[in-house]
Protein backbone atom coordinates (compact mmCIF):
# COMPACT_ATOMS: atom_id res chain seq x y z
CA UNK A 1 0.00 0.00 0.00
CA UNK A 2 1.55 2.95 -1.19
CA UNK A 3 2.39 5.50 1.93
CA UNK A 4 1.11 8.65 -0.05
CA UNK A 5 -2.79 7.06 -0.19
CA UNK A 6 -4.28 9.84 2.31
CA UNK A 7 -2.53 12.76 0.44
CA UNK A 8 -3.48 11.63 -3.37
CA UNK A 9 -7.16 10.58 -1.99
CA UNK A 10 -9.69 13.33 -3.47
CA UNK A 11 -7.25 14.48 -6.07
CA UNK A 12 -9.69 15.70 -9.13
CA UNK A 13 -8.70 14.63 -12.03
CA UNK A 14 -7.41 18.45 -13.05
CA UNK A 15 -4.74 18.03 -10.04
CA UNK A 16 -0.82 18.17 -11.94
CA UNK A 17 -0.35 14.31 -13.27
CA UNK A 18 3.09 15.21 -13.00
CA UNK A 19 2.76 15.10 -9.19
CA UNK A 20 0.48 11.87 -8.70
CA UNK A 21 3.79 9.87 -11.42
CA UNK A 22 6.20 11.44 -8.76
CA UNK A 23 3.83 10.03 -5.70
CA UNK A 24 3.62 6.74 -7.72
CA UNK A 25 7.20 6.67 -8.45
CA UNK A 26 8.63 7.66 -4.89
CA UNK A 27 6.18 4.30 -4.23
CA UNK A 28 8.33 2.45 -6.45
CA UNK A 29 11.42 3.73 -5.08
CA UNK A 30 10.37 2.38 -1.54
CA UNK A 31 8.89 -1.14 -2.46
CA UNK A 32 12.30 -1.68 -4.46
CA UNK A 33 14.43 -0.96 -1.60
CA UNK A 34 11.80 -2.96 0.58
CA UNK A 35 12.25 -6.07 -1.86
CA UNK A 36 16.07 -5.95 -2.25
CA UNK A 37 16.39 -6.07 1.29
CA UNK A 38 13.94 -9.19 2.03
CA UNK A 39 15.76 -11.08 -0.72
CA UNK A 40 19.03 -10.32 0.39
CA UNK A 41 17.92 -11.11 4.00
CA UNK A 42 16.46 -14.47 2.31
CA UNK A 43 19.71 -15.54 0.94
CA UNK A 44 21.79 -14.56 3.97
CA UNK A 45 19.58 -16.55 6.46
CA UNK A 46 20.14 -19.56 4.14
CA UNK A 47 24.19 -18.77 3.95
CA UNK A 48 23.81 -18.29 7.79
CA UNK A 49 21.65 -21.61 8.48
CA UNK A 50 24.19 -24.21 6.41
CA UNK A 51 27.28 -22.54 8.23
CA UNK A 52 25.45 -23.07 11.51
CA UNK A 53 24.11 -26.70 10.94
CA UNK A 54 27.76 -27.60 10.17
CA UNK A 55 29.18 -25.73 13.11
CA UNK A 56 26.55 -27.35 15.41
CA UNK A 57 27.33 -30.76 14.58
CA UNK A 58 30.77 -30.36 14.84
CA UNK A 59 30.29 -28.38 18.38
CA UNK A 60 27.98 -31.58 19.15
CA UNK A 61 30.42 -34.27 18.23
CA UNK A 62 33.69 -32.16 19.63
CA UNK A 63 31.54 -31.05 23.22
CA UNK A 64 30.47 -34.80 23.52
CA UNK A 65 33.68 -36.66 22.66
CA UNK A 66 35.62 -34.13 25.17
CA UNK A 67 32.64 -34.66 28.04
CA UNK A 68 33.12 -38.34 27.71
CA UNK A 69 37.83 -37.77 27.69
CA UNK A 70 37.13 -35.92 31.01
CA UNK A 71 34.90 -38.43 32.16
CA UNK A 72 32.02 -36.28 32.38
CA UNK A 73 33.43 -33.35 33.96
CA UNK A 74 31.44 -30.43 32.30
CA UNK A 75 33.42 -27.66 33.87
CA UNK A 76 36.94 -29.23 32.30
CA UNK A 77 34.85 -30.22 29.18
CA UNK A 78 33.74 -26.64 28.29
CA UNK A 79 37.10 -25.29 29.42
CA UNK A 80 38.79 -27.75 26.68
CA UNK A 81 36.42 -26.94 24.14
CA UNK A 82 36.77 -23.09 24.54
CA UNK A 83 40.74 -23.32 24.39
CA UNK A 84 40.71 -25.24 21.34
CA UNK A 85 38.21 -22.92 19.45
CA UNK A 86 39.94 -19.69 20.85
CA UNK A 87 43.48 -21.79 19.61
CA UNK A 88 41.82 -23.11 16.08
CA UNK A 89 40.12 -19.96 15.04
CA UNK A 90 36.46 -21.03 15.84
CA UNK A 91 35.12 -24.86 16.84
CA UNK A 92 37.47 -26.23 13.73
CA UNK A 93 39.97 -26.28 15.93
CA UNK A 94 38.07 -28.71 18.58
CA UNK A 95 37.39 -30.73 15.35
CA UNK A 96 41.47 -30.68 14.44
CA UNK A 97 42.46 -31.56 17.84
CA UNK A 98 40.08 -34.76 18.11
CA UNK A 99 40.65 -36.01 14.90
CA UNK A 100 44.50 -36.15 15.73
CA UNK A 101 44.12 -37.61 18.96
CA UNK A 102 41.78 -40.44 17.46
CA UNK A 103 44.54 -40.97 14.72
CA UNK A 104 46.86 -41.50 17.86
CA UNK A 105 44.69 -43.20 19.56
CA UNK A 106 44.63 -46.02 16.52
CA UNK A 107 48.71 -46.00 16.53
CA UNK A 108 49.83 -46.79 20.06
CA UNK A 109 48.79 -49.45 21.76
CA UNK A 110 47.92 -47.92 24.86
CA UNK A 111 45.32 -45.98 23.69
CA UNK A 112 45.45 -42.00 23.88
CA UNK A 113 43.70 -40.11 26.84
CA UNK A 114 42.85 -36.46 26.13
CA UNK A 115 43.04 -34.86 29.28
CA UNK A 116 46.84 -34.79 30.06
CA UNK A 117 47.10 -32.98 27.55
CA UNK A 118 45.30 -29.98 28.76
CA UNK A 119 46.94 -27.78 31.38
CA UNK A 120 46.46 -25.12 34.27
CA UNK A 121 42.94 -25.24 35.00
CA UNK A 122 41.59 -22.73 37.06
CA UNK A 123 38.06 -23.18 38.53
CA UNK A 124 35.33 -20.56 37.65
CA UNK A 125 33.18 -18.04 39.66
CA UNK A 126 30.35 -20.94 39.16
CA UNK A 127 29.69 -24.09 37.75
CA UNK A 128 28.96 -25.05 34.07
CA UNK A 129 25.14 -26.56 34.13
CA UNK A 130 24.73 -26.71 30.52
CA UNK A 131 24.70 -28.66 27.21
CA UNK A 132 26.47 -28.64 23.62
CA UNK A 133 23.18 -26.27 22.53
CA UNK A 134 24.67 -23.58 24.55
CA UNK A 135 27.84 -23.50 22.71
CA UNK A 136 26.24 -23.53 19.56
CA UNK A 137 25.84 -20.78 17.19
CA UNK A 138 22.91 -18.22 18.11
CA UNK A 139 19.97 -18.53 15.42
CA UNK A 140 19.88 -15.73 12.85
CA UNK A 141 19.42 -12.32 13.89
CA UNK A 142 19.79 -10.63 10.49
CA UNK A 143 20.19 -7.03 9.69
CA UNK A 144 17.85 -3.64 10.34
CA UNK A 145 16.38 -2.25 7.27
CA UNK A 146 17.96 1.15 6.36
CA UNK A 147 16.33 3.01 3.32
CA UNK A 148 19.36 4.89 2.59
CA UNK A 149 21.76 1.56 2.42
CA UNK A 150 19.35 0.89 -0.45
CA UNK A 151 19.59 4.27 -2.56
CA UNK A 152 16.45 6.03 -0.96
CA UNK A 153 17.08 9.65 0.43
CA UNK A 154 15.03 12.11 1.94
CA UNK A 155 11.49 12.98 -0.21
CA UNK A 156 10.73 15.99 -1.62
CA UNK A 157 7.19 15.14 -0.52
CA UNK A 158 7.91 14.99 3.28
CA UNK A 159 9.58 18.42 2.71
CA UNK A 160 7.10 19.99 0.76
CA UNK A 161 4.62 18.92 3.55
CA UNK A 162 7.01 19.23 6.97
CA UNK A 163 7.29 15.99 7.55
CA UNK A 164 10.46 15.13 9.99
CA UNK A 165 11.68 12.61 11.80
CA UNK A 166 9.59 9.44 12.32
CA UNK A 167 6.64 10.80 10.22
CA UNK A 168 8.82 10.63 7.23
CA UNK A 169 8.08 7.91 4.92
CA UNK A 170 11.60 6.42 4.85
CA UNK A 171 11.08 6.19 8.60
CA UNK A 172 7.96 4.62 8.56
CA UNK A 173 8.64 2.30 6.25
CA UNK A 174 11.58 1.21 8.62
CA UNK A 175 9.91 0.91 10.96
CA UNK A 176 7.76 -1.31 9.62
CA UNK A 177 10.22 -3.75 8.62
CA UNK A 178 12.28 -3.59 11.33
CA UNK A 179 9.16 -4.87 13.95
CA UNK A 180 11.24 -7.09 16.43
CA UNK A 181 14.57 -5.04 16.15
CA UNK A 182 13.74 -3.41 19.38
CA UNK A 183 16.30 -2.62 21.73
CA UNK A 184 16.54 -5.64 24.03
CA UNK A 185 17.80 -4.84 27.57
CA UNK A 186 21.89 -6.07 27.46
CA UNK A 187 21.85 -9.57 29.00
CA UNK A 188 23.99 -9.66 32.10
CA UNK A 189 28.07 -10.99 31.51
CA UNK A 190 27.83 -14.90 31.92
CA UNK A 191 29.94 -15.80 34.99
CA UNK A 192 32.59 -17.39 34.23
CA UNK A 193 33.04 -21.76 34.05
CA UNK A 194 37.04 -22.42 34.31
CA UNK A 195 39.27 -22.40 32.22
CA UNK A 196 42.91 -24.28 31.31
CA UNK A 197 46.16 -22.35 30.74
CA UNK A 198 46.90 -23.99 27.96
CA UNK A 199 46.85 -26.94 25.90
CA UNK A 200 50.35 -29.57 25.25
CA UNK A 201 50.50 -31.08 22.05
CA UNK A 202 53.42 -32.33 22.32
CA UNK A 203 52.07 -36.17 23.43
CA UNK A 204 49.94 -35.89 19.74
CA UNK A 205 53.81 -35.10 18.23
CA UNK A 206 55.26 -37.98 20.60
CA UNK A 207 52.24 -40.59 19.55
CA UNK A 208 52.76 -39.52 15.52
CA UNK A 209 56.87 -39.80 16.11
CA UNK A 210 55.95 -43.79 17.73
CA UNK A 211 53.52 -44.51 14.51
CA UNK A 212 56.79 -43.23 11.69
CA UNK A 213 58.88 -45.26 13.75
CA UNK A 214 57.11 -48.20 13.69
CA UNK A 215 56.41 -47.80 10.24
CA UNK A 216 60.17 -47.40 9.48
CA UNK A 217 60.63 -50.73 11.84
CA UNK A 218 58.06 -52.58 10.08
CA UNK A 219 60.01 -51.58 6.65
CA UNK A 220 62.78 -52.50 7.42
CA UNK A 221 61.80 -56.53 8.35
CA UNK A 222 59.38 -56.74 5.60
CA UNK A 223 62.06 -55.65 3.39
CA UNK A 224 62.57 -58.50 0.02
CA UNK A 225 66.03 -59.27 -0.66
CA UNK A 226 66.60 -60.51 -4.34
CA UNK A 227 69.63 -62.01 -3.51
CA UNK A 228 68.52 -64.71 -0.92
CA UNK A 229 66.89 -67.55 -1.35
CA UNK A 230 63.28 -68.14 -0.33
CA UNK A 231 64.10 -70.14 3.01
CA UNK A 232 66.79 -67.73 3.39
CA UNK A 233 64.60 -64.18 3.80
CA UNK A 234 64.26 -64.63 7.24
CA UNK A 235 67.68 -64.88 8.19
CA UNK A 236 69.21 -61.05 8.00
CA UNK A 237 65.43 -60.33 9.11
CA UNK A 238 66.48 -61.92 13.07
CA UNK A 239 69.34 -59.96 12.89
CA UNK A 240 67.18 -57.05 12.36
CA UNK A 241 64.77 -57.78 14.91
CA UNK A 242 66.96 -58.66 17.68
CA UNK A 243 68.63 -55.41 17.33
CA UNK A 244 65.25 -53.34 16.89
CA UNK A 245 64.60 -54.51 20.61
CA UNK A 246 67.85 -53.85 22.02
CA UNK A 247 67.37 -49.92 20.47
CA UNK A 248 63.99 -50.66 22.09
CA UNK A 249 64.90 -51.74 25.68
CA UNK A 250 67.84 -48.48 25.72
CA UNK A 251 65.18 -46.42 25.42
CA UNK A 252 62.95 -47.88 27.97
CA UNK A 253 65.71 -47.43 30.47
CA UNK A 254 65.77 -43.82 29.44
CA UNK A 255 62.27 -43.96 30.64
CA UNK A 256 61.42 -47.13 32.96
CA UNK A 257 57.35 -45.63 33.03
CA UNK A 258 56.46 -44.42 29.64
CA UNK A 259 53.45 -46.58 28.83
CA UNK A 260 54.38 -46.21 25.24
CA UNK A 261 57.81 -47.72 25.50
CA UNK A 262 57.11 -50.50 27.69
CA UNK A 263 54.48 -51.77 24.89
CA UNK A 264 57.08 -50.46 21.81
CA UNK A 265 59.50 -52.84 24.10
CA UNK A 266 57.43 -55.58 24.06
CA UNK A 267 56.36 -55.78 20.54
CA UNK A 268 60.16 -55.98 19.88
CA UNK A 269 60.94 -58.66 21.59
CA UNK A 270 57.13 -60.48 19.88
CA UNK A 271 58.73 -59.73 16.49
CA UNK A 272 62.49 -60.83 17.66
CA UNK A 273 60.75 -64.27 18.78
CA UNK A 274 58.65 -64.61 15.96
CA UNK A 275 61.11 -64.21 13.45
CA UNK A 276 63.19 -66.73 14.85
CA UNK A 277 60.30 -69.15 14.58
CA UNK A 278 60.11 -68.41 11.54
CA UNK A 279 63.67 -68.92 10.23
CA UNK A 280 63.55 -72.09 12.30
CA UNK A 281 60.35 -73.12 10.00
CA UNK A 282 62.09 -72.31 6.62
CA UNK A 283 65.19 -74.41 7.54
CA UNK A 284 62.89 -76.85 8.20
CA UNK A 285 61.04 -76.39 4.99
CA UNK A 286 64.17 -76.35 2.96
CA UNK A 287 65.59 -79.24 4.83
CA UNK A 288 62.62 -81.37 4.08
CA UNK A 289 62.47 -80.38 0.22
CA UNK A 290 66.23 -81.37 -0.23
CA UNK A 291 66.02 -84.52 1.23
CA UNK A 292 62.89 -85.28 -0.78
CA UNK A 293 64.42 -83.70 -3.89
CA UNK A 294 68.28 -85.66 -3.20
CA UNK A 295 65.89 -89.01 -2.85
CA UNK A 296 64.78 -88.35 -6.19
CA UNK A 297 67.83 -87.80 -7.31
CA UNK A 298 69.96 -90.61 -5.36
CA UNK A 299 72.21 -88.28 -3.71
CA UNK A 300 72.83 -87.10 0.09
CA UNK A 301 70.87 -84.00 1.18
CA UNK A 302 73.54 -82.52 1.82
CA UNK A 303 75.80 -82.64 -1.02
CA UNK A 304 72.35 -81.54 -2.92
CA UNK A 305 72.59 -78.71 -0.18
CA UNK A 306 76.19 -77.13 -1.12
CA UNK A 307 75.24 -77.48 -4.89
CA UNK A 308 72.15 -75.21 -3.96
CA UNK A 309 73.99 -72.87 -2.29
CA UNK A 310 76.26 -71.80 -4.87
CA UNK A 311 73.37 -71.01 -7.17
CA UNK A 312 71.65 -67.91 -7.36
CA UNK A 313 68.18 -68.21 -5.70
CA UNK A 314 65.46 -69.67 -7.91
CA UNK A 315 61.82 -68.31 -8.53
CA UNK A 316 60.74 -71.77 -7.69
CA UNK A 317 61.83 -71.80 -4.22
CA UNK A 318 59.01 -69.99 -3.38
CA UNK A 319 56.96 -72.03 -5.36
CA UNK A 320 58.30 -75.33 -3.02
CA UNK A 321 57.91 -73.06 -0.09
CA UNK A 322 53.84 -72.44 -0.80
CA UNK A 323 53.42 -76.39 -1.50
CA UNK A 324 55.41 -77.05 1.82
CA UNK A 325 53.26 -74.48 4.22
CA UNK A 326 49.90 -75.75 1.92
CA UNK A 327 50.38 -79.39 3.26
CA UNK A 328 51.48 -78.44 6.99
CA UNK A 329 48.33 -76.51 7.23
CA UNK A 330 46.72 -79.93 6.60
CA UNK A 331 48.17 -81.87 9.16
CA UNK A 332 46.03 -82.84 12.27
CA UNK A 333 46.31 -81.72 15.60
CA UNK A 334 48.01 -78.25 15.17
CA UNK A 335 48.22 -75.52 18.14
CA UNK A 336 46.50 -72.10 17.49
CA UNK A 337 50.42 -70.40 16.97
CA UNK A 338 51.04 -73.61 14.63
CA UNK A 339 48.95 -72.73 12.67
CA UNK A 340 49.50 -69.15 12.38
CA UNK A 341 52.86 -69.85 11.41
CA UNK A 342 51.96 -71.77 8.96
CA UNK A 343 49.98 -69.98 7.63
CA UNK A 344 52.01 -66.50 7.46
CA UNK A 345 54.54 -68.90 5.93
CA UNK A 346 52.43 -69.27 3.11
CA UNK A 347 51.68 -65.75 3.07
CA UNK A 348 55.23 -65.02 3.18
CA UNK A 349 55.94 -67.42 0.20
CA UNK A 350 53.17 -65.59 -2.39
CA UNK A 351 54.39 -62.65 -1.52
CA UNK A 352 58.13 -63.50 -2.32
CA UNK A 353 56.85 -64.83 -5.46
CA UNK A 354 54.91 -61.92 -6.06
CA UNK A 355 57.90 -59.69 -5.13
CA UNK A 356 60.34 -61.67 -7.21
CA UNK A 357 58.52 -61.30 -10.42
CA UNK A 358 58.29 -57.44 -9.82
CA UNK A 359 61.47 -57.23 -9.68
CA UNK A 360 62.66 -59.86 -12.57
CA UNK A 361 59.83 -57.99 -14.76
CA UNK A 362 61.94 -54.89 -14.81
CA UNK A 363 64.69 -56.25 -16.10
CA UNK A 364 63.46 -58.58 -18.68
CA UNK A 365 59.83 -58.33 -18.27
CA UNK A 366 59.70 -62.34 -17.84
CA UNK A 367 56.67 -63.30 -15.28
CA UNK A 368 56.95 -66.91 -13.90
CA UNK A 369 54.22 -68.85 -12.45
CA UNK A 370 53.77 -72.09 -10.51
CA UNK A 371 53.78 -75.50 -11.87
CA UNK A 372 50.29 -77.33 -12.59
CA UNK A 373 51.14 -79.95 -9.91
CA UNK A 374 51.97 -76.94 -7.54
CA UNK A 375 48.71 -74.89 -8.51
CA UNK A 376 47.03 -78.33 -7.93
CA UNK A 377 48.86 -79.25 -4.54
CA UNK A 378 47.82 -75.57 -3.22
CA UNK A 379 44.24 -76.13 -4.34
CA UNK A 380 44.11 -79.70 -2.41
CA UNK A 381 45.69 -78.71 0.98
CA UNK A 382 43.41 -75.99 1.42
CA UNK A 383 40.40 -78.32 0.50
CA UNK A 384 41.59 -81.24 2.50
CA UNK A 385 42.22 -78.83 5.40
CA UNK A 386 38.78 -77.43 5.47
CA UNK A 387 36.94 -81.08 4.81
CA UNK A 388 39.06 -83.28 7.15
CA UNK A 389 37.04 -81.57 10.05
CA UNK A 390 34.01 -83.34 8.76
CA UNK A 391 35.49 -87.02 8.63
CA UNK A 392 35.85 -86.54 5.00
CA UNK A 393 39.39 -87.20 4.64
CA UNK A 394 41.06 -90.79 5.23
CA UNK A 395 44.51 -90.77 6.69
CA UNK A 396 46.52 -90.57 3.58
CA UNK A 397 44.75 -87.44 3.30
CA UNK A 398 42.28 -88.19 0.35
CA UNK A 399 38.89 -87.23 0.36
CA UNK A 400 36.22 -89.73 1.24
CA UNK A 401 33.69 -89.58 -1.94
CA UNK A 402 30.94 -92.17 0.15
CA UNK A 403 31.23 -89.56 3.33
CA UNK A 404 29.81 -86.85 1.15
CA UNK A 405 26.90 -88.68 -0.22
CA UNK A 406 23.30 -87.76 1.58
CA UNK A 407 23.81 -85.66 4.83
CA UNK A 408 26.93 -84.54 4.98
CA UNK A 409 26.88 -83.42 1.12
CA UNK A 410 26.05 -79.53 2.37
CA UNK A 411 29.35 -79.72 4.61
CA UNK A 412 31.21 -80.58 1.64
CA UNK A 413 29.41 -77.92 -0.03
CA UNK A 414 30.29 -75.58 2.60
CA UNK A 415 33.95 -76.56 3.08
CA UNK A 416 34.21 -76.56 -0.77
CA UNK A 417 33.39 -73.11 -0.80
CA UNK A 418 35.06 -72.55 2.25
CA UNK A 419 38.15 -73.80 0.47
CA UNK A 420 37.90 -72.34 -2.94
CA UNK A 421 37.76 -68.41 -0.91
CA UNK A 422 40.69 -69.22 0.73
CA UNK A 423 42.61 -69.51 -2.11
CA UNK A 424 41.56 -66.95 -4.01
CA UNK A 425 42.45 -64.98 -1.52
CA UNK A 426 46.56 -66.47 -0.84
CA UNK A 427 47.17 -66.98 -4.29
CA UNK A 428 45.69 -62.63 -5.33
CA UNK A 429 48.91 -61.70 -5.74
CA UNK A 430 50.74 -63.93 -8.27
CA UNK A 431 48.28 -63.18 -11.19
CA UNK A 432 48.68 -66.31 -12.04
CA UNK A 433 45.60 -66.88 -15.26
CA UNK A 434 46.38 -70.75 -14.59
CA UNK A 435 45.79 -70.86 -10.89
CA UNK A 436 42.38 -68.79 -11.82
CA UNK A 437 41.25 -71.42 -14.58
CA UNK A 438 41.72 -73.91 -11.95
CA UNK A 439 39.97 -72.08 -9.11
CA UNK A 440 36.70 -71.21 -11.35
CA UNK A 441 36.82 -74.43 -13.13
CA UNK A 442 36.63 -76.48 -9.84
CA UNK A 443 34.34 -73.69 -8.49
CA UNK A 444 32.03 -74.43 -11.55
CA UNK A 445 32.09 -78.05 -10.75
CA UNK A 446 30.75 -77.64 -7.33
CA UNK A 447 28.64 -74.94 -8.54
CA UNK A 448 26.81 -77.82 -10.49
CA UNK A 449 26.58 -80.27 -8.22
CA UNK A 450 24.90 -77.93 -5.71
CA UNK A 451 22.16 -77.22 -8.40
CA UNK A 452 21.68 -80.74 -8.48
CA UNK A 453 21.38 -81.56 -5.29
CA UNK A 454 18.92 -79.04 -4.60
CA UNK A 455 16.36 -80.83 -7.96
CA UNK A 456 16.75 -83.49 -6.03
CA UNK A 457 16.09 -83.06 -2.31
CA UNK A 458 12.95 -84.70 -1.42
CA UNK A 459 9.94 -82.69 -0.42
CA UNK A 460 10.18 -82.98 3.43
CA UNK A 461 13.71 -80.81 2.55
CA UNK A 462 11.91 -78.74 0.09
CA UNK A 463 11.13 -75.52 2.07
CA UNK A 464 9.78 -72.24 1.41
CA UNK A 465 9.64 -68.60 2.39
CA UNK A 466 8.50 -65.51 1.48
CA UNK A 467 11.06 -63.14 0.96
CA UNK A 468 14.74 -62.80 1.95
CA UNK A 469 13.68 -61.37 5.31
CA UNK A 470 12.02 -63.78 6.21
CA UNK A 471 14.71 -66.98 5.18
CA UNK A 472 17.38 -64.91 7.68
CA UNK A 473 14.84 -64.38 10.31
CA UNK A 474 15.36 -66.66 13.78
CA UNK A 475 11.60 -68.21 13.43
CA UNK A 476 12.05 -69.62 10.05
CA UNK A 477 15.71 -71.05 10.57
CA UNK A 478 14.07 -72.67 14.03
CA UNK A 479 12.14 -75.02 11.49
CA UNK A 480 15.41 -75.65 9.11
CA UNK A 481 17.41 -79.16 9.44
CA UNK A 482 20.87 -78.83 7.48
CA UNK A 483 20.54 -80.11 4.32
CA UNK A 484 17.22 -78.62 3.77
CA UNK A 485 16.95 -76.16 0.86
CA UNK A 486 14.95 -72.95 1.34
CA UNK A 487 13.27 -71.04 -1.63
CA UNK A 488 11.96 -67.38 -1.25
CA UNK A 489 11.23 -64.04 -4.45
CA UNK A 490 14.11 -61.36 -3.90
CA UNK A 491 13.75 -57.89 -4.16
CA UNK A 492 13.63 -57.66 -7.98
CA UNK A 493 11.13 -60.16 -8.32
CA UNK A 494 13.42 -63.29 -8.96
CA UNK A 495 13.75 -66.43 -6.87
CA UNK A 496 16.62 -67.96 -4.94
CA UNK A 497 17.57 -71.49 -3.53
CA UNK A 498 19.70 -71.77 -1.06
CA UNK A 499 21.08 -74.93 0.77
CA UNK A 500 21.03 -75.04 4.62
CA UNK A 501 23.75 -75.93 6.27
CA UNK A 502 23.17 -75.88 9.88
CA UNK A 503 24.05 -72.40 11.09
CA UNK A 504 24.48 -70.90 7.33
CA UNK A 505 22.90 -70.29 3.98
CA UNK A 506 25.31 -71.41 0.76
Amino acid sequence: MSFWTGFTTGLASSVDKGLQRAIEKRDGELSSAKKFWMQREATKREKYDIKKEKNDAEVLAGYTSLLEGFGGDKDRAKAAFDILVAQGGGVQGVTSYLEDARKRAGELPTGYTINEDFKDFVAGDSKFGGTAEDLMMKPYQGTQFKAANYGVGKSRFDELLGRTGADTDTARLEKQMNVGFDAQPAAAPAASTGAFGSVDRSRLSAAQKYKEDTEDREMKLDRFEMDKSAFKQNTSKVTQAMQLAREAEDRLKQDQDNGILQQEYKNAVDAADRFKRYAQLDREAEMFILDKEAKELGIEAAQLKLQKDKEPPQFTDFEKMAVYYTQKLGERGLTTEQKNDYSEGLRRAIEGATKWNAQTAKSDGQTKFFSNPSRQAILNGEIKRQLEPFGMVNDLGQVIAEEIDGTDQPKYFDGMRRALDNVTQQVAGLNDPSMTALIDGTRDTLRARMNEYKKEAPDEQQKTARNRTESLSATFKETLKPGDVVTYETDNGGTATRIWTGDRYI
